[in-house]
C-alpha cells in the first residue's frame, strides 16, 4: 500500500470515528432524555449508516455541480440535496443566507452576450471545491 493511500485510509477511519462518538453521544443525550438506553451495536449500526449517507450525500452534491459545469458546491446544491425535508431545508437556508458576505451594494455578474435574460446574482459558494 502506498503512502497516500495509507493516509487516506487513516483519514477516513478518522472520520468514521469521530462519526461514531459523535452518534453515541447524541444516543447517549437522548437516552437520558427519554429514560432509554443505547447498545453498542445499535449506535454502531446507527455510525455505518450515517456515514454511508453521507457518501452518497458526497456523491449527489458534486453530481449537482458538475451539472451546472461548477468544480465548487454552492448553498444552492446542498438545499436541492434537502428540499425533500422541508424543516431541514429552512435550516440550511438559514445558515446559508447567515453566511452570506454582507456588502453596500447588490453583487451580480456582468451582462455579455451570451447571459442576456439571465440572473445577474451569482449564489456566494460554500468553497468546497471537488476538482
Amino acid at each position: 500500500m502506498d503512502l497516500e493511500t495509507e493516509e487516506e485510509l487513516n483519514h477516513k477511519q478518522s472520520l468514521k470515528a469521530a462519526v461514531h462518538f459523535t452518534v453515541g453521544r447524541i444516543c447517549e443525550q437522548v437516552g437520558c432524555e427519554y429514560g432509554m438506553s443505547f447498545s453498542k451495536q445499535v449506535i454502531a449500526t446507527l455510525s455505518e449508516l450515517t456515514v454511508r449517507q453521507f457518501e452518497v450525500y458526497t456523491q449527489d452534491l458534486e453530481a449537482f455541480a458538475k451539472h451546472a459545469r461548477r468544480t465548487t458546491i454552492i448553498a444552492e446544491d446542498v438545499k436541492l440535496l434537502v428540499r425533500r425535508n422541508k424543516h431541514l431545508l429552512e435550516k440550511v437556508s438559514e445558515i446559508a443566507q447567515g453566511l452570506e458576505k454582507p456588502t453596500g451594494k447588490k453583487r451580480g455578474r456582468k451582462k455579455s452576450k451570451n447571459t442576456a435574460g439571465t440572473s445577474g446574482d451569482a449564489p456566494e459558494p460554500l468553497e468546497i471545491d471537488i476538482s
